[in-house]
C-alpha cells in the first residue's frame, strides 16, 4: 500500500528557480535525496489554469494522482491580463512510501506563474519542459482561447476538460471540435464531466439487462432529468447517449427525439437544488424506470415498474465525487471516446438555446 510522504506544496513553499536552470536544479533535488528517493514518470501531465484561488487544491490534486499514477506534473498558473510580463517557476516532489519499504517512489513537478505578454510563451514553457518522449496530457482548467496556438494542441496526446464548468458551452465545445479535427490535432478528447456519467451510463444499462425490461426500450413515450442548477450539461450528454445508442432524432425547437417507427418522445430537464445528476425517469407505454441518486450518497437506488412483474427495487454504486479519482480513472483508459463524440453531436443543437 502507498503511503503519502511530502503533500502537495503551494506556490510559494516550492523551490523557487530561474527558467534556464531548472533541470539542474532539479538534478541537486535528486542527488540531495540519496538512495532513499526514486524518480518515476508514465507520462507529462500538464494542468493550465487561470484561477489563483483554486491553486492549493490543484497542488493537493497532483500530489494524490501522482501517488497512484507517476508523473512529470507541470502546473502553469496564466495570468494573460496582467498589465507586467513576468515568468517564475518553482520545483517541489511528490513522494510516497511502497508498503514497508523505506525506498520512496517519487514524482516531480514544475509549477510556472505566467504573468501578461509571458504567458504568450505557454507552448515554449510545456515543450522545454517535458519528460523525454512520454505521452502528454494536457489539463485545461480555463476557456479555451482563440485564437488557437496550433503548435500547442498538435502534440497533446490527451486533452483533458470539465465542460461542466463552461460559461459558454457551444462555443467552447465548437473549439473543441476545431482542435480534434482531422489533420490538426491527434489528441484524444477527454471531458472529466463525461468520466462523471460512466457509473450513470452503467447502472441505467443494467436496468434493460432484465429479460423483462429490454423490450420496453422500444416503447419508449418519454424521459426526465433532474440535475443540479448550472448542471445542464451533464444532463444533456446522458440524455445524448441514450438518443444515441437507441438512433433517435433530435428535434431541438420542440425539445423532442423521434424513434426509428415515428414516435415522438418528449423530454424534460429540470434544474434544482443537489448533486449534479439526480434523477432519471424513462417511461414506456406500460411501465416505467428510474434512477435516482441522493446528495451525499454513494448508491443509486434503482426502480423497475414493469407489468405482470413485482417492483424490482436495487442498490447500485454512484459516482464518486472526489476530482482526483475521475482525473485518475480518465488517465488510466486508453482509446478515444467514440462514444462522447457521437452524443456530442446529438445534443449540440440544445446548447445554442
Amino acid at each position: 500500500m502507498e503511503t503519502p510522504v511530502s503533500t502537495s506544496v503551494s506556490i510559494e513553499s516550492g523551490i523557487p528557480v530561474e527558467i534556464g536552470r531548472i533541470d539542474k536544479e532539479l538534478g541537486k533535488l535528486w542527488e540531495s535525496s540519496g538512495d532513499t528517493k526514486t524518480r518515476a514518470s508514465l507520462i507529462n501531465l500538464v494542468v493550465y489554469t487561470e484561477n489563483e484561488a483554486a491553486l492549493a487544491a490543484d497542488n493537493e490534486v497532483l500530489a494524490s494522482v501522482a501517488g497512484r499514477h507517476p508523473c512529470r506534473a507541470i502546473l502553469i498558473l496564466g495570468n494573460p491580463s496582467a498589465p507586467v510580463a513576468q515568468a517564475k517557476a518553482w520545483i517541489s516532489a511528490h513522494c510516497h512510501l511502497l508498503g514497508k519499504d523505506k525506498r520512496q517512489i517519487c514524482s516531480e513537478q514544475i509549477t510556472f506563474r505566467l504573468d501578461g505578454d509571458a504567458a504568450n510563451a505557454l507552448p515554449n514553457i510545456v515543450f522545454s519542459h517535458l519528460d523525454s518522449d512520454l505521452p502528454l496530457c494536457l489539463w485545461w482548467k480555463a476557456e479555451f482561447p482563440e485564437p488557437l496556438d496550433e503548435k500547442l494542441w498538435a502534440w497533446v496526446d490527451r486533452l483533458i476538460f470539465d465542460s461542466s464548468s463552461w460559461q459558454n458551452p457551444h462555443h467552447q465545445f465548437s473549439i473543441i471540435r476545431h482542435i480534434s479535427s482531422p489533420g490538426r490535432s491527434a489528441a484524444v478528447l477527454c471531458d472529466l464531466n463525461w468520466t462523471r456519467l460512466h457509473a450513470w451510463r452503467f447502472a441505467l444499462a443494467s436496468q434493460f439487462d432484465n429479460a423483462s425490461a429490454f423490450p420496453h426500450l422500444s416503447h419508449v413515450e418519454s424521459l426526465s432529468l433532474r440535475c443540479a442548477l448550472g448542471s445542464r450539461i451533464s444532463a444533456l450528454l446522458l440524455l445524448g447517449w441514450i438518443a444515441g445508442r437507441l438512433k433517435w432524432l433530435l428535434d431541438a425547437e420542440n425539445e423532442t427525439f423521434t424513434a426509428a417507427n415515428d414516435r415522438v418522445i418528449p423530454f424534460l430537464i429540470e434544474e434544482i437544488p443537489g448533486p449534479s445528476l439526480s434523477l432519471i425517469s424513462i417511461k414506456s407505454q406500460n411501465a416505467q424506470f428510474e434512477l435516482k441518486l441522493a446528495e451525499g450518497s454513494d448508491f443509486f437506488e434503482s426502480t423497475i415498474q414493469t407489468p405482470g412483474i413485482p417492483e424490482i427495487r436495487q442498490i447500485l454504486p454512484a459516482p464518486r465525487g472526489r476530482l482526483e479519482d475521475t482525473l485518475l480513472a480518465e488517465l488510466s483508459r486508453a482509446g478515444r471516446h467514440a462514444l462522447y463524440t457521437e452524443s456530442l453531436e446529438v445534443i449540440l443543437p440544445l446548447l445554442k438555446h
